[in-house]
Order: C-alpha cells, then sequence, then structure tokens
C-alpha cells in the first residue's frame, strides 16, 4: 500500500539491488543453524567501542550531532532484514533518500520506474561483499561478511553503488581513516527493548564533516544476526563503506538491534522489523508512523536537519 501511494515519486530514485541466497526474517537461511552461528560468533565478538582504524577502545558514548548534509547526497543501504527495512525507508520518504542499495527486489522498483542496477555477479550467498570480508565468497555463515573476487580483483560492493550513485569516487582510503567511528545513544531517539533497538548504534564522520564542510549522508542497516552484542563491530568495519566515506565526504549511521523474546516482540535473531515482530506494541509497525521506522528516521533527521 504504501508503495503504490508513493510510487511515481520512485520514479526518479536510483536503486542498487544487490541478488544473493537467503532470507530477510529469522536469519536462516539453507538449514542454517543460527543457535549454533550465535555461539560462534559471541565468541568473537568485540566487547568495546569501534575505532575508525578499525580496532577498538573503550570509549564513551556520544550524542548523534547535525552535519552539513547535501540534500541531494543522502541514501540508504542494507542487507537481508536491514534491506527490507532499508526499502521501507526509502518508500516511506523517498522525498528524503535520493538512492537505496538493498537486496534483490529490482523487479519491484522496475515496477515504478526507478532506475535500477541489478548487481548479480557474485555467488554471495547471505552475505554483503567487501574487500574486508572476513569470509569467502559463497560462505554462508556469521558474521556474513564475504569477500569476493575474479581474476585475482577483489569486488567492491560500496563503490558500484555510491558510483551509481554520486558518480566517478575519490579513491577509497585503505590505511588508516581521518575520519571518527564512534557509539552514539539511540534512546534518545526512541530505540528501547520493546522495540527490539539496542541502547546504542554507530556513526562514522569524515574529517571535513566534522569541520562543517558539505557532506553526504548514508544510513546502513545491518542483517539478522550482525547485532553488535553478537558479533562486535564486525558489520560497521568489515561493511567497507567507511573507507569510501572517508574520502567522499559522507557520514554513516549504523544503527543497531538487538534479540527480544517474549513477553516482549519475538525476535531471537535481532533482525530489523519488516514484518510485524514488534505488532503487540506497535500494529503500525509497516507504516511511515511506525515506532521503528520513527526512530531510525529520528537519526536521519539529526543528521541531515531535515524536518
Amino acid at each position: 500500500m504504501m508503495t503504490m501511494a508513493l510510487g511515481l515519486r520512485l520514479a526518479s530514485a536510483a536503486v542498487l539491488a544487490i541478488g544473493f541466497a537467503g532470507c530477510g526474517g529469522g536469519g536462516d537461511s539453507a538449514g542454517t543453524d543460527a543457535g549454533a552461528l550465535g555461539a560462534s560468533a559471541k565468541t568473537l565478538a568485540a566487547t568495546s567501542s569501534p575505532t575508525a582504524d578499525g580496532g577498538s577502545v573503550a570509549s564513551t558514548i556520544v550524542k548523534l550531532h547535525r552535519y552539513q548534509i547535501d540534500p541531494t547526497k543522502v541514501f540508504v543501504a542494507g542487507i537481508s532484514s536491514g534491506g527490507f527495512a532499508a526499502v521501507q525507508m526509502h518508500v516511506a520518504h523517498s522525498s528524503t533518500f535520493k538512492g537505496a542499495a538493498v537486496s534483490d527486489l529490482s523487479s519491484e522498483y522496475q515496477r515504478y520506474g526507478a532506475n535500477v542496477h541489478f548487481d548479480n555477479a557474485y555467488s554471495a550467498e547471505h552475505g554483503w561483499e567487501s574487500p574486508d570480508g572476513e569470509l569467502a565468497c559463497g560462505t554462508l555463515g556469521s558474521p556474513y561478511m564475504v569477500r569476493c573476487s575474479a581474476n585475482g580483483a577483489v569486488y567492491d560492493s560500496v563503490e558500484t553503488w555510491l558510483t551509481m550513485f554520486l558518480g566517478p569516487l575519490k579513491p577509497r582510503n585503505n590505511g588508516k581513516l581521518s575520519g571518527t567511528l564512534s557509539s552514539f545513544d539511540q534512546t534518545e531517539f526512541g530505540a528501547s527493548q520493546n522495540l527490539s533497538m539496542s541502547s546504542t548504534g554507530s556513526v562514522f564522520v569524515p574529517k571535513a564533516c566534522a569541520q562543517g564542510s558539505r557532506c553526504g549522508f548514508v544510513l546502513a542497516l545491518h542483517g539478522c544476526l550482525q547485532e553488535a552484542s553478537l558479533i562486535g563491530n564486525r558489520w560497521v568495519t568489515e561493511a567497507g563503506i567507511n573507507e569510501w566515506a572517508d574520502t567522499n565526504k559522507l557520514v554513516v549511521v549504523y544503527p543497531d538491534t538487538i534479540a527480544s523474546s517474549a513477553p516482549g516482540p519475538t525476535n531471537p535473531n535481532a533482525c530489523f522489523d519488516w514484518w510485524g515482530y514488534s505488532n503487540q506494541y506497535d500494529p503500525n509497525y509497516a507504516l511511515r508512523s511506525g515506532l521503528q521506522m520513527s526512530v531510525l528516521y529520528a537519526m536521519v533527521q539529526r543528521v541531515t536537519g531535515r524536518p
């Protein structure tokens, strides 16, 4: 219903559809034992806040700030349940988000005349393709960060969708990042156990953006079984977004979820809510006014200054 209502406005949107196998709901695919994966990931999970160079140090939780964001350079990206949530955000706030990099919804977007590029060159299984991914391409398992290559060249999905959205890019920073990666308070935006959202998320701010330069913005949504309490900083540091954001002046916000069970919302794999696990608290979960979507958009409003 939302898609049909906003379909005409989506006609000018740019979309990169990323093809991979698996589901966007409970996080299990191809017979995967989610419990076993979870136990394995917990052993590896970092326990402190991530830093800009991919390390981890204890740090205070910061307040999310406003930056000088170019309204023509506001995008959303996501994998698995985060991909479905990204579509919800893109449709509900199509006047804000100018492009979406999501998992495998090309035919749906094409119905509404969107400019779609379907990227399915690699058999990535249920994984986010990144030069920094720790798993071999096609591997199914936590933390779902894979490294794909062909003829000796490593594939960079972020370069693909950022180039589609922004045009020619400045080279990726493969060294120590000049920007800052911090934990921020999500509770001031309404995050809570009842919404299966963590009290903290992560934000990457390039040095130029912190100094007042006009920048772009990316809302990056992880998939099921990729929450920080399970896999530490792996989504934030292995996605490969920060390396491009650092040199191309993009502020990146990484909201985070938490696993939950009855009597609260039943979400054992910490997915973003796109099918209604929070229905008992929020029957409007699929609407623009839905509580979890409102929390996410409030973060976007803070950073971009949009009404």
